[in-house]
C-alpha cells in the first residue's frame, strides 16, 4: 500500500533528523492523515475501557448487555456480574484508527515499509465500568404488581402484569445469574411460564397446609416425605405452588423412605419467621413479652423461636415501658443509600450496630463493607460502653 504525501525516503530523513538509527525502530512506519470522512464516526462509536475479565468474556464470544430505562443510569451485564457504566473525560486525545498495526504483530527486521491510515475520529470521552451490586428494586415492584392468590382468584382481567424471565431481564438491572438468585431469595414462584410471588396470606395458607399435614400424619419434623406431601396437597392447591413452597420451607436430609421417597426437614428459622410476620404485619406495635409468648405458641411443637430469626423484619424498642416490637421489613426500604439512611434515622434516632446492620447489609459489598458505609453516612458515639450510630446531621 503506498503512502499519500510521504515516501520511505522522507521517513528515513525524519529518522536521521531525530538522531535515531533504523535499527532502533521497527521496520514498519504508519502515517496518519485526516480524511474527508473525519468526524462522521464520532457520534456512532463509543469507546469503553474494560477490565481483563470482561475482555476475556468478549474474546470467548460471550454477550455483554447494556440494561437501563431512559430515566436510569445504565449497567453492563455479563452472565453472572453487573457493572455500573459511567462516562469519563480525558484531556488526552484518543484517535480512532481502523486496521492499525501493533508492535506485537510486526516483524522485527526487514526493509522499511510504509502504510497510510486515515483518522476516523478523535474522542475525549469514554465509558468506564465498575463492578456494582445488582439493582433489584424494579424486580420487587414488578412482582408486587400481581401476586398469585390461588387458581380460583386468577383472572386474565386482573390488574397488574405477569412477567416471564425474559421480561424481567429486559427491565431489571442485573445479570441473569444474579436475577435467578434474587428470585430464589425473595421466594418467587415459576407458575405457568411467569414468575410471581405469592400473596402473603396465601403463602401462609400453603405453608400451614404443609404443617397441618405433617401433624395429621404424625411425621417427625425432620423426616417429611416429599413426594407424598406434594401429591396429597396438590388435590387442593396447584402442584407448582405446592412443590416450590415445599422446597422453600424444607430441605433434604439425604435419606429416603422404604418406598424411595426423599425425606426433608423443616427450615426452622424460615417457618418461625413466617409465623412471626403473620402476627406482626397487622398489629402495628406489639407488647414484646406478649408477642414472644404468642409467637412460640404459634409454631409447630419442637421448633424454638428467638429474636435473631427476625433480623431485617422487625424492630424491638427497649427504651419504652413495656418494651415493644413492630413490623419493619428491609424489603420496603429504598436502594438509594442516602435516602435509606435518612429514613432509618427518622424512624429511630440512634442504632446499635446489631440493630442497623440487617437494614444496610444488602448495600454492602467486598469493596464497601458495612463498616465503611456507616463511616460515610452515620456518626458514631459511645454511651455506657455501647457504641451507637446517629445521623450525620443530627443535633
Amino acid at each position: 500500500m503506498s503512502c499519500i504525501g510521504r515516501s520511505v525516503e522522507d521517513v528515513q530523513k525524519l529518522i536521521h533528523h531525530a538522531k535515531l538509527t533504523e535499527d532502533e525502530l521497527m521496520p514498519l512506519t504508519q502515517t496518519l492523515e485526516f480524511g474527508k470522512e473525519f468526524g462522521e464516526d464520532s457520534s456512532k462509536t463509543l469507546l469503553m475501557e474494560v477490565e481483563s475479565s470482561l475482555l476475556e468474556n468478549l474474546k470467548r464470544g460471550d454477550k455483554l448487555i447494556l440494561r437501563g430505562d431512559p430515566d436510569a443510569g445504565a449497567v453492563l451485564c455479563t452472565r453472572d456480574k453487573t457493572f455500573e457504566v459511567r462516562e469519563a473525560e480525558t484531556s488526552n486525545s484518543m484517535v480512532l484508527l481502523p486496521m492499525i498495526s501493533l508492535p506485537g504483530s510486526m516483524e522485527a527486521k526487514g526493509d522499511r515499509l510504509l502504510f497510510h491510515h486515515e483518522v476516523q475520529a478523535i474522542h475525549h470521552t469514554y465509558l468506564e465500568v465498575r463492578t456494582c451490586k445488582p439493582r433489584l428494586q424494579k424486580l420487587h415492584q414488578m412482582l408486587n404488581e400481581r401476586p398469585f392468590c390461588g387458581n380460583e382468584n386468577q383472572d386474565e382481567n386482573m390488574e397488574g402484569e405477569r412477567y416471564s424471565l425474559d421480561d424481567l431481564l429486559n427491565c431489571v438491572q442485573c445479570s441473569e445469574e444474579e436475577l435467578e438468585r434474587a428470585l430464589h431469595d425473595i421466594e418467587a414462584y415459576h407458575l405457568y411460564g411467569f414468575w410471581q410471588i405469592l400473596d402473603f396470606d396465601y403463602r401462609f395458607k400453603v405453608v400451614s397446609d404443609i404443617l397441618n399435614l405433617i401433624e395429621s400424619k404424625s411425621w417427625p419434623l425432620d423426616s417429611v416425605p416429599r413426594v407424598e406431601t406434594i401429591r396429597t396437597l396438590s388435590e387442593f392447591e396447584p402442584r407448582p405452588v405446592v412443590s416450590q413452597c415445599f422446597e422453600y420451607y424444607l430441605k433434604p436430609i439425604g435419606r429416603v423412605t422404604d418406598d424411595g421417597d426423599d425425606l426433608y426437614t423443616l427450615h426452622d428459622d424460615k417457618v418461625c419467621r413466617l409465623c412471626a410476620e403473620i402476627l406482626l404485619k397487622p398489629a402495628g406495635k406489639f407488647n414484646l413479652r406478649e408477642f414472644l409468648t404468642i409467637w412460640q405458641q404459634s409454631v409447630p411443637e419442637g421448633l424454638t423461636t428467638n429474636l435473631s430469626q427476625l433480623e431485617g423484619l422487625a424492630l424491638v424498642d427497649r427504651s419504652c415501658t413495656p418494651e415493644i416490637i413492630s413490623h419493619f421489613p428491609v424489603t420496603n426500604l429504598t436502594e438509594d443509600v442516602q435516602d435509606r439512611f435518612i429514613y432509618l434515622f427518622e424512624t429511630r434516632e440512634k442504632w446499635t450496630l446489631d440493630e442497623i446492620r440487617p437494614y444496610i447489609e444488602d448495600l454492602a459489598s467486598n469493596k464497601t463493607p458495612v463498616s465503611a458505609i456507616l463511616t460515610k453516612y452515620a456518626r458514631a458515639s459511645t454511651k455506657d460502653g455501647i457504641k451507637y450510630y446517629t445521623g450525620r446531621h443530627t443535633k
